[in-house]
């Protein structure tokens, strides 16, 4: 006799725009920079939201704004991704796509397209991911690390050149 056998339901997308917030994206489609009249240059990148799959398109752009001030959106979407080169080396637009990283989602009324008029979900930032190794030491002075080397040794007890204890059973 034929039966139902469950198959884990229907995962049901997200409809209309996902709540303003902190999302986990990865870069399912980048394309090379182009350069409008104005002079700026845009990519266009298509982000798949995680963990639901959620599509929002991102136009991160650099160049002067209205204001005449110097703006890298492009440099920043590539650090948020890990994916920026050296200063002055251009990167490798290939290997943008598969690339991880988080942003900050709001929500707009789009202004053309299909969707003019309603809501949607657009890139408010990028952040960019915590730096390790040599790039993020922090850099002190001799004269720092001998004021606070005696804080702490005031701190433990000791006086103010005794930091080392000297009552070590061994």
């Amino acid at each position: 006799m034929d039966t139902y056998k469950f198959g884990g339901g229907e995962e049901r997308k997200a409809f209309g725009p996902l709540a303003p917030g902190d999302y986990s994206f990865v870069v399912t489609e980048c394309a090379e920079p182009y350069q409008k009249q104005t002079g700026n240059w845009v990519i266009a990148a298509k982000l798949s939201i995680q963990p639901g799959g959620e599509i929002v398109f991102a136009t991160p752009w650099s160049g002067t704004d209205k204001n005449g001030e110097e703006r890298d959106g492009i440099g920043e979407f590539l650090i948020a991704v890990n994916r920026a080169p050296k200063v002055g080396d251009e990167p490798e637009w290939r290997k943008i796509v598969g690339a991880k990283g988080k942003c900050r989602l709001k929500v707009e009324i789009a202004q053309q397209g299909g969707l003019a008029g309603k809501e949607v979900n657009k890139v408010h930032y990028f952040y960019k991911p915590k730096q390790v190794g040599p790039v993020a030491e922090q850099k002190y002075s001799e004269e720092e690390f001998a004021k606070a080397r005696k804080e702490a040794a005031v701190k433990a007890g000791g006086g103010e050149t005794e930091l080392e204890p000297d009552d070590i059973p061994f």
